[in-house]
């Protein structure tokens, strides 16, 4: 009989145990197919569409024609459509064991460029516009997919780095226009050599394929505004027995590119396109951006995002650093829920940043495009007893760039200025005015950078600039605590902070035309203008608190409302420089009761300001 404590131990035992069983039995309801797709001269073909017949399960051959494709056993008797531009689809038994499949040209292929009308090119253009919404999937679906990304210098046959990553992501349908969407990271693994700790940046966006290259959803180039390039129809393919027509799309400067057009449907099948230049500011160091992006058309005659490559290079100290990354759509169901905001791989996120559990057998028993022997021999050489992340980055400059965030705004501020009186005399500029209590508001321009101490505490420096003449200027040390109210979902932030600095008040009163230099407070003014103001300044605290809306992981919006307690006030006039040319003005400020100023008025302070609303923009690195 087992005492206590051993029955106690196999009760713990009971979840591990089934777990372990369920996945055996997981691994056992699948098979995999795998292959080399070749031509009759026995060369292979690369990027050759596998699927699943009727379903929308596949995957693609690698840039050597070797393919890897995981069948769940109820998908056994069921054949495989293999199919590429310019060869005849073939469909096969599926079968366990390796094999190669030889693809025949389409014999009925042309042989010549096909004379067409020479504006025929355009009107396929615009035709395929105009057939969006009728070829393409007409509601949200959920794409799982897999996406290699690989860094190396050039003339380097080692990569830098290797990241792997298979995703799900929501595809909106095809009526409108979409620019991005949402995905999850489902697993994720990485090889990464010392090389990497001499790299300096990272790139991010690249687990987000599905949506960046997707021309079609996008109506991206030539599908935005067909009439701003030039068209040629340069040859004629077959594509599962219809014909294809390759149109050569003429961009600016040496841009271009190649889109493949069905002529029955005008479905784009398939497009090539090479950029040299017009890249964004950030991108002054690149050589070049080139990606192809396919569709595969299912038995619904619906064509569907399958699998896309890109390529770029960036000059760095003098050499190349090349990268590729490739995406394939594996299976395709449904949509029926959004990707909670919190499970969501943003854009701007860095894939090889991510900490994700490093899974061996799930890697060996999903579809993915199959690696070359070097790229899978660096997998198996790494160490995976140790904890994920062993390899730690010596990087620094991430790790605080991270605690960094930067905020700007607007910021609204009602003041009174209590009744005064004002008497200056100078040898040249003579001021005497009697006037009234004043009631304004002023506009102004905030800016703030804030490092993260700990998770709810954070000090910062924060400036405000005035707009307009009559306004604030400040200058706060400020400290802060954060915290979210909305933990389980898109965060919604709270911060209370205090801050501390100096602050100025400025009411414009007039400007006076000068013929020479003045001398005010024993200081020159040399410009033809000076403008004069009634002033106040002194320190001040500021206690306020901030209520910020996550937009993405990098911007939130925000909203503010604050308090302002005056300290220790000086009032008097400031006389600032006014001319065309004047990048920093010379400012002169005159305190009461010097240089023959007097300023009267009845009450405590000059100018109160109490209340303040701004609203802004928040980023984070």
């Amino acid at each position: 009989m087992c005492n206590s404590k051993s029955l106690k131990f196999s009760y713990k035992s009971i979840p591990t145990t089934l777990l372990f069983l369920f996945s055996f039995q997981y691994i056992l309801a699948q098979s995999t197919i795998s292959g080399k797709i070749v031509n009759p001269n026995n060369e292979p073909i690369p990027f050759v569409h596998i699927r699943i017949e009727n379903t929308n399960i596949g995957t693609i051959s690698n840039d050597i024609g070797v393919f890897k494709l995981v069948v769940n056993i109820k998908n056994k008797n069921k054949r495989l459509i293999i199919s590429a531009l310019g060869y005849n689809t073939e469909k096969i038994t599926l079968k366990d064991s390796y094999r190669t499949i030889t693809l025949t040209e389409d014999i009925t292929q042309l042989n010549e460029v096909i004379i067409v009308a020479k504006d025929y090119a355009k009107e396929l253009i615009k035709k395929a516009i105009n057939a969006i919404p009728n070829n393409y999937p007409k509601t949200n679906e959920r794409h799982t997919g897999f996406f290699r990304e690989t860094t190396t210098w050039k003339n380097k046959e080692k990569p830098i780095y290797i990241a792997e990553t298979v995703i799900e992501a929501i595809k909106e349908d095809y009526s409108k226009k979409n620019r991005s969407g949402d995905i999850k990271l489902i697993e994720f693994r990485k090889y990464e050599s010392d090389a990497l700790d001499t790299l300096n940046y990272r790139i991010h966006g690249g687990s987000h394929h599905i949506h960046r290259f997707d021309i079609v959803a996008r109506r991206d180039f030539f599908l935005s505004n067909p009439e701003d390039y030039r068209y040629k129809v340069v040859d004629t393919l077959r594509h599962k027995g219809k014909e294809v027509y390759k149109v050569f799309v003429k961009m600016k400067n040496k841009n271009s590119a190649h889109v493949y057009i069905q002529e029955e449907t005008f479905a784009i099948v398939k497009a090539d396109i090479k950029l040299t230049s017009n890249f964004e500011i950030l991108d002054f160091n690149r050589q070049f951006l080139n990606f192809t992006v396919a569709y595969e058309q299912s038995e619904d005659k619906l064509w569907r995002f399958s699998n896309s490559y890109y390529t770029t290079a960036f000059k760095k100290r003098g050499k190349l650093l090349n990268l590729t990354s490739e995406y394939v759509t594996t299976n395709i169901i449904p949509n029926k829920t959004d990707i909670p905001y919190l499970e969501r791989h943003q854009f701007s996120e860095i894939l090889l940043n991510e900490t994700k559990k490093y899974d061996p057998n799930f890697w060996n028993n999903y579809t993915i495009i199959s690696p070359n022997e070097m790229s899978e021999s660096l997998f198996q050489s790494i160490d995976y007893s140790t904890k994920v992340g062993a390899k730690k980055q010596s990087n620094n400059l991430i790790t605080f760039l991270k605690k960094i965030s930067y905020e700007i705004g607007l910021t609204w501020t009602p003041f009174y200025i209590a009744s005064n009186n004002i008497n200056y005399t100078n040898s040249i500029i003579d001021i005497q005015q009697n006037n009234g209590a004043i009631n304004r508001g002023s506009v102004s321009y905030t800016t703030s950078i804030f490092y993260t101490v700990k998770p709810h505490f954070l000090i910062g420096y924060t400036n405000e600039s005035k707009i307009s003449k009559t306004g604030t200027t400040s200058n706060d040390f400020v400290i802060a605590g954060n915290f979210n109210l909305n933990p389980d979902g898109r965060p919604i932030y709270i911060s209370p902070r205090l801050n501390l600095g100096h602050q100025k008040l400025d009411y414009f009163l007039e400007q006076f035309n000068l013929e020479e230099d003045i001398k005010i407070n024993r200081k020159r003014i040399n410009s033809e203008k000076v403008d004069a103001f009634l002033s106040q300044r002194g320190f001040r605290l500021k206690p306020s608190l901030i209520l910020a809306f996550e937009k993405s992981k990098c911007i939130s919006f925000l909203i503010s409302t604050s308090f302002n307690l005056s300290l220790n006030n000086k009032n008097g006039l400031m006389f600032r420089e006014r001319g065309k040319f004047l990048l920093f003005p010379r400012k002169v400020f005159v305190e009461n009761g010097q240089d023959n100023l007097l300023i009267q008025t009845n009450q405590k302070n000059l100018f109160e300001n109490t209340i303040s609303l701004n609203a802004g923009i928040a980023f984070k690195f």
